[in-house]
């Protein structure tokens, strides 16, 4: 018998609502700290959608037709876009300290 929590939707999504943050608030993380190194950078609202269309089709149509061990799940694609809006909404935000030196109130 398996101890602890489960929560069955959090356990099929959280994941796939998380992945759309963390991947683009690297690709973020780098844009403002390495190339071009503007902590005023923030990802164009297009290159969200890019990689929310690029997750769907990569892990809802492409690898479930080459590999057995992979499916498809179009509430997948859902979590990939409300991770998409989250990071929208509140993950692309130019740096703190950008902010503070800018504007020294």
């Amino acid at each position: 018998m398996e101890k602890g929590w489960s929560i069955p939707w959090v356990h099929a999504y959280l994941d796939d609502i998380l992945a759309p943050c963390i991947v683009l608030g690297l690709a973020l993380a780098f844009f403002q700290n390495v190339f071009p190194a503007d902590p005023s950078f923030k990802l164009p609202k297009y290159w969200i959608l890019i990689f929310i269309l690029w997750y769907a089709l990569l892990f809802e149509w492409y690898f479930p037709s080459v590999d057995p061990r992979h499916y498809s799940d179009p509430y997948d694609i859902l979590a990939y876009t409300a991770g998409g809006i989250l990071f929208a909404w509140k993950g692309n935000q130019v740096l703190g300290n950008y902010l503070e030196t800018k504007n020294p109130n």
